[in-house]
């Protein structure tokens, strides 16, 4: 079962890009490594208060580089061809390169979760329009599984996995 929270995850962005983009990057003194770590906290705190408890979920992120691994968060593809840049190294490499390989994903050939927003220049003005996610299953690549891609958010809808357990039910809150 699953619950559509895009528009969730969109409202989060939207904050932390202003968070960003008016309180922080404007002073070049607060654009320094330690200001970011100050910013990644603040935004963890914004994950787990402005989506986490929107569904009933009182989690605490324990790594503020991946809050949407509090939750299973899925990402559906939504758009045809959509432009898809996978990390090279495999996970637990702190190294990060992108596109290799570049693929072209096609809605249902694969599941992929949640993990953060992404941005090429931490120390620049913030867009947030492209999602960090975990490779869970690639039907055309399955020697892919594990490792993380990058996708733009346009392209995807976000939705909340939830196990059929019933001691797992989370509810959204009523507003």
């Amino acid at each position: 079962m699953t619950k559509e929270c895009t528009e969730v995850f969109i409202h989060y962005r939207e904050i932390a890009r202003l968070l960003w983009n008016l309180g922080f990057w404007p002073n070049p003194e607060l654009r320094e490594w330690d200001c970011i770590a100050l910013y990644e906290e603040a935004i963890s705190r914004l994950f787990e208060g402005m989506v986490l408890r929107s569904f009933r979920n009182r989690s605490a992120i324990e790594n503020r580089a991946y809050p949407g691994s509090a939750l299973n968060f899925g990402v559906k593809v939504t758009a045809g061809n959509a432009e898809f840049l996978v990390n090279k190294n495999p996970p637990g490499d702190p190294a990060r390169i992108w596109g290799s390989p570049t693929l072209k994903l096609n809605p249902d050939r694969q599941e992929l979760r949640f993990m953060s927003f992404f941005d090429w220049d931490q120390r620049a003005p913030r867009e947030m329009r492209l999602l960090e996610v975990r490779i869970e299953r690639m039907d055309d690549h399955p020697e892919l599984v594990g490792r993380h891609g990058l996708i733009e958010l346009d392209k995807c809808s976000i939705s909340l996995v939830e196990c059929e357990s019933p001691m797992s039910s989370i509810e959204p809150e009523e507003t």
